[in-house]
C-alpha cells in the first residue's frame, strides 16, 4: 500500500557524528550542536602523590528535525597546566596573579589598611597601596622604615653618603636623603664648607690673604689656605725672604754679595741683581800648625795670620755676614763651636756640641741660621749661636764634609769627602735636594762660594785647591797642589 513518508520509521538510524558534512538547508537533515566544558580532575601518578591537570570535555548534541531525537557525544581530552601570568589564576611558581592574591591582604602583610595588589610578573605582592595608620606617631611600627625623628639608628653615612642630615619620608616607608651630602663630587651640598672646586665663591683674598690659590680640604669640612700667600702685604711672613719694602735688614753686604742695594721681588724673594760683589779674601786653616791663613782668589797667594789659640783637627769655618762674625767648628778633638777673631786668630768657646766628626759649617743668609753637617754619622743640624747646641734637622744619607751657601742660587751646597759627590741640601728637611756633580775623589775639605767669580772653591787635606763651576755642570778644575793639609774655608767680603 502506498503512503507518504512521514519520517517516523523505527528502523531508520539517525546520524550522530559531529562531522556530518551534509547541507544543513536540506529538509530532513539532522541538526548538530556542540559545547565545551573544562572539568578539573586529579590523576594519581605515583605512590602517595597526585598531579593536577585540566580535562577539556567536548559535548556534541545531534537533533533529528523529524523525530526530535537527540544524541549526545561527550569527548574528554587532557592538557598540561597553564602558567601564563595574567590569567587571574594561581599557577605553579606564582605568588599571585592579577586580583588573585591567595587570600593575602594589606593587613596580613603587616599594614593597617589600603589596597594590596600583585606585581606585574606575578612573583610578589605589591604593597605600595597599603597604608600605616601609625605613621606619624614618632615610633617605628610594623613595616615602617622610620617614623618622624625615629630613624632606627640610620644616618646619611649608613645610607652610603659622606655626611649630612637624614630624615624620614612622609609615608614612613623610606628615608629622605635630600639633605645628605657626598664629598668629592664638586658640588656644594648641605653641611659642606666646600667640595673640590666648589668653594662657595671664596678666594684667598676673601680669606684675608694677598693672593694665591685657595683649595678645599679633602673631607669638605673647611677651606685649604696653604696655597694662599701674604706676599704683598708689606710684612715678612713664614716662607718669605722679604715683602715689598720690608727687607728684614738685609743688604748686599749681609748677604755676602758686596755693595749695592737689595730689593724685594714680586715673589717676596730678594732681588740681588743690583749687588756688586766686593773684593775679599778666603780664610782657611793649615792643620799641621793650626795656622789661620788668608787666600787671594785672584792671585792664589796665601798669607798667614796667626795660629789658632785652640787645637784644631778636622772642622770648618763660616762667615756670618749679618753680624760680621767668623765661626769655627771643631769635629775633633774638642767637638765644640767657637768664634774666631780674624785679625789675630783668637778663638773663643761658645759651647760643646758633643758630636764626633761634625766637620761642616755654614751660615745661611736667607734664614740667618748657622748649620753644622756631620760625616759619621751623617746629619744636618741647626747650631745654636749662643750655646753651640746642635738640633738635628735631617739625614742627607751621605757625608757633608765641606759645606757653603751659593748666594746666586740660594742653595746650601755640600761636598762629600772621599767619593767627591757635590749636592744641594734641603735646608728644611736636611735631605738631598739634588745631586750637582760627581767629579771624583776629594779629601777632607773646606768649601766656600765666591760670588764675584760665581765659582765654588774647595781646599783639602791632600793639599789641593779646586774650583767647581756651576755654569758648566760643576766641572772641577785643580788650581794648586802640594799645599799641605788644609781644612775649613770661608769667604769674607772686604777682607784685605
Amino acid at each position: 500500500m502506498g503512503c507518504s513518508d512521514d519520517g517516523t520509521g523505527a528502523s531508520e538510524t539517525l546520524p550522530t557524528s559531529s562531522t556530518d558534512t551534509s547541507d544543513s538547508s536540506t529538509t530532513g537533515d539532522p541538526t548538530t550542536t556542540s559545547s565545551t566544558t573544562a572539568i578539573p580532575t586529579t590523576s594519581d601518578t605515583s605512590p602517595g602523590g597526585s598531579e593536577t591537570s585540566d580535562e577539556t570535555t567536548t559535548t556534541t548534541t545531534t537533533t533529528d528535525p523529524i523525530t526530535s531525537t537527540t544524541d549526545v557525544d561527550d569527548t574528554t581530552t587532557t592538557t598540561g597546566p597553564d602558567p601564563t601570568c595574567g590569567n587571574a589564576a594561581l599557577d605553579a611558581g606564582e605568588v599571585c596573579d592579577g586580583t588573585e592574591l591567595g587570600g593575602a591582604t594589606c593587613e596580613s602583610e603587616g599594614f593597617d589598611g589600603g589596597t594590596l595588589a600583585c606585581q606585574a610578573d606575578c612573583t610578589a605582592l605589591d604593597v605600595s597601596g597599603c597604608t600605616m595608620v601609625t605613621c606619624g606617631n614618632g615610633g617605628i611600627d610594623g613595616q615602617e622604615a622610620c617614623d618622624g625623628a625615629d630613624l632606627g639608628d640610620e644616618t646619611c653615612v649608613t645610607q652610603g653618603f659622606e655626611g649630612g642630615t637624614l630624615a624620614c619620608a612622609a609615608n614612613c616607608m623610606e628615608f629622605d636623603t635630600s639633605q645628605c651630602a657626598t664629598c668629592g663630587n664638586d658640588a656644594l651640598e648641605v653641611d659642606e664648607v666646600c667640595d673640590g672646586t666648589a668653594l662657595g665663591g671664596e678666594t684667598c683674598e676673601t680669606q684675608g690673604f694677598a693672593g694665591g690659590q685657595l683649595a678645599c680640604q679633602a673631607d669638605c669640612s673647611g677651606l685649604d689656605t696653604t696655597g694662599c700667600t701674604t706676599c704683598g702685604d708689606g710684612d715678612i711672613d713664614a716662607g718669605e725672604q722679604c715683602d715689598s719694602a720690608d727687607l728684614g735688614g738685609a743688604t748686599c753686604q749681609s748677604l755676602g754679595l758686596g755693595s749695592g742695594a737689595v730689593t724685594c721681588a714680586a715673589t717676596c724673594e730678594f732681588d740681588t741683581s743690583a749687588c756688586v760683589p766686593s773684593e775679599g779674601l778666603f780664610v782657611t786653616l793649615r792643620t799641621a800648625d793650626n795656622m789661620l791663613r788668608k787666600l787671594d782668589p785672584e792671585t792664589l797667594a796665601f798669607t798667614d795670620i796667626a795660629p789658632l789659640t785652640v787645637d784644631f783637627d778636622f772642622g770648618d769655618l763660616a762667615w756670618d755676614g749679618a753680624d760680621q762674625i767668623l765661626y769655627m767648628i771643631d769635629g775633633r778633638p774638642s767637638e765644640s763651636l767657637f768664634t774666631v777673631n780674624v785679625a789675630n786668630a783668637n778663638a773663643t768657646l761658645i759651647g760643646t756640641h758633643g758630636i764626633e766628626d761634625l766637620f761642616g759649617l755654614v751660615w745661611d743668609p736667607t734664614t740667618g741660621k748657622l748649620h753644622g753637617s756631620g760625616e759619621t754619622p751623617n746629619g744636618f743640624y741647626e747650631m745654636n749661636q749662643l750655646t753651640g747646641f746642635p738640633t738635628f734637622i735631617g739625614n742627607p744619607m751621605q757625608p757633608a764634609d765641606g759645606i757653603t751657601h751659593d748666594s746666586t742660587r740660594d742653595q746650601i751646597v755640600a761636598l762629600a769627602a772621599g767619593v767627591g759627590t757635590m749636592y744641594e741640601i734641603d735646608r728644611l728637611t736636611g735631605a738631598v735636594a739634588q745631586v750637582l756633580s760627581d767629579q771624583g775623589f776629594v779629601d777632607n775639605c773646606g768649601l766656600a762660594y765666591h760670588a764675584g767669580q760665581d765659582l765654588l772653591f774647595a781646599i783639602d787635606w791632600s793639599g789641593n785647591l779646586y774650583t767647581y763651576d756651576p755654569n758648566n755642570s760643576y766641572q772641577r778644575t785643580q788650581l794648586l797642589s802640594g799645599l799641605g793639609a788644609h781644612d775649613g774655608l770661608a769667604f769674607i767680603p772686604g777682607l784685605e
